[in-house]
């Protein structure tokens, strides 16, 4: 029997690389090095625990040797950046892109055969301009670009939806009462944004394409989305599971201004951007969200998240 192929996973204690990790390692078919900044962490030694064959110490930020190690003698590697990196918004806002090309040119410097990254629209060309500051959709596109400039054997490209687990995060929940408020700029109830459970489902869908081999993925675009979720199905879901009634708010411009946390032009932009364009734009590769249910039949919708998360039952 042929080797095992040897899968690097980054950000493997975080949430779409924590997903890729266990699902990879359900199937009993590759070895697992998985990246981390700190190897002593609780998460990363949890990760030993499962059964991942190497845990490598790997910080982006540093310098290209360090990440030249991390995918040296790998068949495959999943890459995912993290934006919301207290070091990068706020602070650096383009070194996701830096790391992102540090990282393809040390894929090409190894001879990496597969390169899968997860990447987003480039919110600024399809805009026209109209829309340049969502820094964490088009810096990643602008690596995607990078990387099929490169020459890299095979590479295939995945777009994760807004996440059910941002629901209360970047859209918050004001409880009153024996009411609670979603809080959302510009989108109304009837407005749909495509959504994914992020920890169960990102796995599958990435094992699947790894599964199904470069042949069929090379040079693809994968959207991760279960569905397309209108604002009133979210509410009325919330208010089934947690027998608290919950409602939308629409912000405004004005409005926002007493959300801090969502009152900055990143944010206040991709809201726009969802509205205007779709959360994955004008590809029609990437809105085939059909794509993700073919890869992954047991995909979960919002309301099977929720009765887990929100039920109290």
């Amino acid at each position: 029997m042929s080797q095992k192929p040897l899968v690097v996973v980054s950000g493997a204690t975080g949430a779409q690389g924590g997903s890729v990790v266990n699902s990879l390692l359900a199937t009993g078919h590759y070895k697992i090095r998985a990246l981390t900044r700190n190897p002593n962490s609780d998460k990363a030694k949890a990760l030993k625990a499962k059964g991942v064959d190497e845990i490598v110490k790997c910080d982006f930020s540093s310098n290209k040797e360090e990440i030249i190690n991390a995918l040296s003698g790998a068949d495959i590697a999943w890459i995912v950046t993290n934006f919301w990196d207290p070091t990068i918004v706020g602070a650096k806002p383009d070194e996701e892109e830096r790391q992102g090309k540090l990282i393809a040119d040390a894929a090409k410097e190894v001879g990496l055969n597969w390169l899968i990254y997860s990447s987003l629209p480039d919110t600024i060309i399809e805009s026209d301009g109209k829309y340049p500051d969502i820094v964490h959709f088009h810096g990643k596109n602008r690596v995607e670009r990078y990387i099929r400039s490169l020459g890299i054997p095979n590479t295939t490209f995945v777009y994760l939806s807004y996440y059910y687990q941002n629901i209360g995060v970047f859209s918050p929940i004001i409880e009153k009462d024996n009411e609670a408020v979603l809080v959302f700029p510009y989108i109304t109830e009837n407005d749909t944004i495509p959504m994914i459970d992020v920890d169960s489902d990102t796995g599958p869908i990435v094992a699947k394409i790894i599964e199904e081999g470069p042949a069929k993925w090379n040079g693809k675009k994968v959207p991760v989305a279960a569905d397309n979720v209108s604002l009133k199905y979210v509410v009325d879901v919330l208010t089934k599971v947690t027998g608290k009634t919950h409602k939308l708010r629409t912000l405004t411009d004005d409005d926002v201004k007493e959300f801090p946390g969502i009152d900055n032009d990143e944010l206040k932009q991709m809201h726009k951007w969802f509205l205007e364009y779709g959360l994955f734009g004008k590809d029609d590769e990437v809105k085939d969200i059909s794509i993700a249910k073919k890869l992954h039949p047991k995909i979960r919708s919002f309301e099977q998240y929720a009765l887990e998360k929100y039920s109290k039952a």
